[in-house]
């Protein structure tokens, strides 16, 4: 079988050896001459958009594998169509992103950035940012899958004295062992002092958090996102900043990456990094592998109970 593989960079080279192995034929998308009707399976990553204008450019695709947790590069309703199953890797970054969300909550609440400023200006400390701690504030996180429940997890060592959560999927009694109370969305925006967010990227969740949800937020509170750019309304979001209705903001992820919204630079107490969340040794290679190991699973089941349609 012929696997195209688009941003090489990105897909973790292990996966690739464990698929050449196997006997897989590996092409990458800048290979000068291949011939598309006989490529069966894409491996894509972040920034490839395996929307139908690009599938169709392949009758004989039958497997699509993204190293990657998010699927919304990915038409799946497409995919049903053409009966092209698709192979990603849940839960193989929820570490990497839990961490780094604990280590975006500390920065913003302790404004570190400001002091930061100071120093990068030859100013020593200044008590105008003294900043809080984790201790005492109560945390709200909206969706509480593989990440969330990890950021829970991490957040009960750091005495926090309430977490809420938003998440349509869970009951009450699934969240009590993380000690998390399940709430309505606009009261997780009314009590939060941070609220973090874990949502996947469509239809109902883009643009979730917007002028009239920020509004309902205590003045000085902070939000961090490491899902997707397009959950937030990046307009409101910088005009709730603008008038100091937020005490800050630390973004991982932005609507046109990329590119960021230039405006969100301007802020002392927004903390931005460019979609490195799951960028650790660890989780770099997990998220590609695992996605080999699942398409090579479903293939080994096929062999044994027969042809999957």
């Amino acid at each position: 079988m012929k696997v195209l593989l688009f941003e090489d960079q990105e897909i973790h080279p292990d996966a690739v050896k464990i698929l050449k192995d196997r006997g897989f034929e590996i092409i990458t998308e800048r290979t000068d001459i291949y011939d598309r009707t006989q490529i069966e399976a894409f491996f894509i990553r972040s920034y490839t958009n395996a929307d139908s204008d690009l599938l169709q450019q392949f009758p004989n695709l039958r497997f699509i594998l993204r190293a990657g947790v998010g699927l919304d590069n990915v038409d799946l309703k497409y995919c049903e169509q053409l009966k092209i199953r698709v192979f990603n890797s849940p839960g193989s970054n929820a570490n990497a992103v839990s961490e780094l969300v604990i280590c975006q909550m500390i920065l913003l609440l302790r404004d570190f950035p400001q002091q930061m400023s100071l120093l990068r200006q030859g100013k020593w400390r200044s008590e105008t940012f003294m900043g809080t701690e984790l201790k005492e504030k109560t945390v709200g996180l909206v969706g509480c899958g593989a990440i969330g429940r990890l950021v829970a997890e991490k957040l009960i060592a750091f005495g926090v004295k309430d977490m809420i959560c938003f998440d349509p999927f869970l009951d009450q009694e699934s969240l009590i062992p993380r000690h998390i109370t399940k709430c309505e969305l606009e009261e997780v925006f009314r009590k939060s002092d941070i609220i973090t967010f874990h949502l996947p990227l469509n239809s109902e969740t883009r643009h979730e958090v917007d002028k009239k949800r920020l509004s309902l937020m205590k003045k000085g509170a902070f939000i961090v996102n490491t899902s997707r750019g397009a959950v937030i309304n990046e307009p409101d979001l910088i005009d709730a900043l603008q008038t100091g209705a937020l005490g800050g903001a630390a973004l991982d992820v932005f609507e046109n990456e990329p590119h960021i919204n230039p405006r969100l630079l301007d802020f002392p107490n927004v903390v931005l990094t460019p979609h490195v969340g799951s960028f650790s040794m660890e989780s770099d290679r997990e998220m590609s592998v695992e996605a080999v190991l699942n398409f090579l699973k479903s293939l080994d089941s096929e062999k044994i109970n027969g042809p999957l349609h």
